[in-house]
């Protein structure tokens, strides 16, 4: 009887340590995937900072250039342009921008939102997460508010009537400035956020 005991009890210690050593192998495959599409996500988001970190450089000297152009109109040191400005019967936005486009790229947020949608986000450490956050949550302010005030300005039929030249170059002023305010923080999360993710 002792014999067969010992057996069973043998078999019994194989089979737990078959089905302990199948999950241990099935956890270190599934962490190794979660690791895999972490470092996927990581990589993706740094890729999306550094096209977003080009595109602001662009628009910020763009915009540096708008901001300085109005400012020297509204202290009369570019009275030219005050003239060219009064050749149209609306604001002609050609003439602050010396005829580029506000912005000619779009700064994205897909990598982020595509790591919030899996769900791989939870594996970053708190200080990534934190920074990331950060960086899109100005990006959004820059984009979805700061812009679309401007946008909405220059749309707006006010904004048309010239013979309030002043005060309208006033408020075109405040917006460019706060927006470069803004671009100049966004530079520096987008240095300090690449810098994090390189670690």
């Amino acid at each position: 009887m002792k014999p067969n005991r010992n057996k069973y009890f043998g078999e019994g210690l194989l089979i737990v340590f078959s089905v302990l050593f199948a999950l241990f192998i099935n956890k270190m495959f599934d962490d190794l995937q979660i690791k895999k599409k972490k470092n996927i996500a990581i990589d993706s988001i740094a890729g999306e900072l550094y096209r977003n970190e080009a595109i602001l450089k662009n628009w910020k000297k763009k915009h540096i250039e708008v901001r300085d152009r109005i400012s020297k109109m509204i202290e009369g040191e570019n009275d030219s342009l005050k003239t060219e400005l009064r050749k149209y019967n609306f604001l002609n936005m050609g003439v602050l921008t010396d005829n580029e486009s506000l912005f000619d790229a779009l700064l994205t947020n897909t990598a982020w939102e595509s790591a919030k949608a899996t769900g791989i986000i939870s594996e970053f450490d708190f200080e990534t997460t934190q920074k990331l956050t950060h960086v899109y949550s100005l990006q959004d302010v820059i984009t979805n508010r700061t812009i679309t005030k401007i946008v909405d300005y220059y749309f707006d039929p006010n904004s048309h009537k010239l013979e309030n030249l002043e005060s309208i170059l006033i408020q075109f002023q405040l917006r460019f400035w706060e927006l470069t305010g803004q671009e100049d923080l966004m530079s520096n999360f987008y240095k300090e956020a690449i810098e994090h993710l390189k670690k």
